[in-house]
């Protein structure tokens, strides 16, 4: 039964790197309306996938069965942003001072994972497996807003 286990969760991976590889996802659990707005008023806004982790786990999804399985379970605030890439997907949650952040600093936050490297947490691909590392402190959410001057 462990190796059909690990065969089925290895297809799982498979179908959700070759799908998301390249793209973001905004795991939550409710958003505001206000602030899905102002998210899709964005350029590229739109573009996030937004998961409700309300919807409970359909493990038929990929994206959900990695949601609920191996995001979820991280000690992380909700929402996070997550940048998938070729077999990893590093996480940064979206909470300031207590708050959400709003929908214009994504941008600021995305562009701070990719070229500073801080994340609040780093999951790698390990054949059927996704292994979890922390990074940043939970209270560290700070990013750069180069604007140039």
């Amino acid at each position: 039964m462990r190796m059909y286990a690990r065969r089925r969760d290895g297809r799982l991976l498979d179908r959700f790197f070759t799908r998301y590889q390249g793209r973001t996802l905004i795991v939550h659990q409710g958003l505001t309306l206000d602030w899905l707005e102002e998210l899709l008023k964005l350029g590229g806004g739109g573009g996030h996938f937004r998961i409700d982790a309300r919807q409970g786990l359909d493990r038929r999804s990929p994206v959900s069965w990695i949601a609920h399985r191996f995001i979820l379970p991280l000690p992380l605030p909700l929402p996070v942003l997550c940048d998938v890439g070729p077999a990893i997907i590093t996480i940064r949650h979206l909470q300031s001072a207590g708050r959400l952040c709003h929908p214009a600093d994504i941008g600021w936050i995305l562009n701070d994972m990719r070229t500073r490297d801080r994340v609040h947490a780093t999951l790698s691909r390990r054949s059927h497996e996704l292994c979890a590392q922390m990074g940043l402190a939970l209270s560290d959410n700070a990013y750069d807003t180069d604007l140039g001057g």
